[in-house]
């Protein structure tokens, strides 16, 4: 008890921290601002006078309610130089009629079998592996099998990696929400991605973490992609998109991100139990299973709620008389809401979007618990298969 009175609780502590935190959410801020204008939409190109083929591989496990309308959302590309290849991942419903349907009036669908997971990899890793392996294209393209594209996005996306001589380009999508958690989730992302990713030096830096790579839409070259080791080098890391752009980039190869929010819309979560799932699965491994890292994003972010609303709160109510720590939790809240607000812009969100942020980081502060324990002790489950972390792969 003398420790944390004397050591913890001592008032330049809390006045440090305040200060670190400050530093933070103006790191946040500046980033946004940088991000608003560097953060680009996919833009329209005319496309250059090529027949190169594209192999758009798309893995599916019961998706019989949305497949038909993400293959049909391909077939209408104006870039018809393509396959289609889908794989059928041991599906339970009607998933595998449905695709077998169309490819007898489209030729460019090909439906292929997964066979048996091995040990070690992951469903979804190990189904596009088997796709990679059945793939033609000079480039290949992969797609949830729950993403639609608007009818020129194949092109525009083939133009800039080729001009730009690009070697993974990958789009923001749109999420298209029916949760009120994942509606709120929709907006976490894209602070993080606005205001804690600084884009230009993303692009410009062989650093892996920073990038931001999504499985909905993650156009490669072919060669190059087979350079970094594909799906093989990832079997069993839940979120490979992330982790197939940083492999690009720790091998010094070119990556770009672009906001394809007008270009793709991906369906989300349908219940709250498979919302919980998914990002309990997903969020601590995508700090790299790192225990020091992920704690000390938890704390940043529990201290931004924390030090930017009690201090006001307790003044309010006659408890708190220290001028310093008000004018400094009123500095915070004013950064944070700056940068909540550069986001809401951004994207078009609720203008009461930026005066929520303390429910919003309450909220994946209770999904990355939830992760963390799940990770390190227990088994997630997803589309019935269950998933358990070794501890391998835990660092500190």
């Amino acid at each position: 008890m003398e420790f944390i009175h004397d050591v913890i609780l001592q008032k330049n502590n809390f006045i440090y921290w305040y200060i670190s935190l400050i530093a933070i959410a103006s790191f946040t801020v500046l980033t946004g601002i940088a991000n608003f204008f560097w953060l680009k939409k996919l833009p329209k190109n005319k496309l250059l006078n090529t027949k190169d083929l594209i192999s758009i591989l798309i893995p599916a496990r019961n998706e019989e309610d949305i497949i038909e309308s993400t293959i049909r959302s391909i077939l209408n590309q104006n870039y018809q130089n393509f396959e289609l290849i889908i794989l059928n991942d041991n599906s339970t419903d009607q998933t595998k009629n449905i695709v077998e349907k169309l490819s007898v009036t489209n030729p460019q669908i090909r439906l292929v079998d997964g066979a048996k997971l091995p040990e070690g990899w992951l469903g979804k890793n190990w189904a596009c592996h088997q796709l990679s392996k059945q793939s033609k294209g000079k480039y290949i393209l992969f797609i949830d099998a729950d993403t639609q594209i608007d009818k020129n996005t194949l092109s525009d996306a083939l133009s800039i990696i080729k001009q730009d001589n690009i070697d993974l380009l990958s789009l923001v999508p749109n999420r298209d929400t029916i949760l009120i958690a994942d509606n709120a989730m929709k907006k976490i992302i894209s602070w993080f991605i606005v205001c804690w990713l600084p884009m230009k030096l993303a692009l410009s830096l062989n650093a892996p973490f920073l990038s931001a790579t999504f499985g909905q839409f993650m156009l490669f070259k072919k060669s190059s992609f087979n350079s970094i080791g594909g799906f093989e080098s990832i079997k069993d890391n839940p979120v490979d998109d992330f982790q197939l752009g940083r492999n690009i980039k720790r091998n010094k190869l070119r990556w770009i991100l672009y906001d394809g929010a007008k270009r793709i819309s991906t369906r989300t979560y349908k219940t709250n139990k498979e919302f919980i799932s998914g990002y309990s699965k997903n969020i601590f491994p995508a700090v790299g299973y790192s225990i020091s890292v992920f704690v000390s994003i938890f704390l940043i972010l529990l201290s931004f709620v924390l030090f930017s609303t009690i201090p006001m709160i307790l003044y309010l109510i006659g408890m708190e008389q220290s001028t310093e720590f008000i004018i400094l939790s009123i500095t915070l809240l004013i950064l944070l809401i700056l940068s909540w607000t550069i986001v809401t812009i951004r994207f078009n969100y609720s203008m009461i979007t930026p005066f929520s942020f303390p429910i919003l980081i309450s909220l994946i502060l209770l999904l990355a618990a939830r992760s963390f324990t799940d990770n390190m002790f227990y088994s997630s489950t997803w589309k019935d298969r269950k998933y358990k972390t070794s501890k391998k792969k835990l660092k500190f």
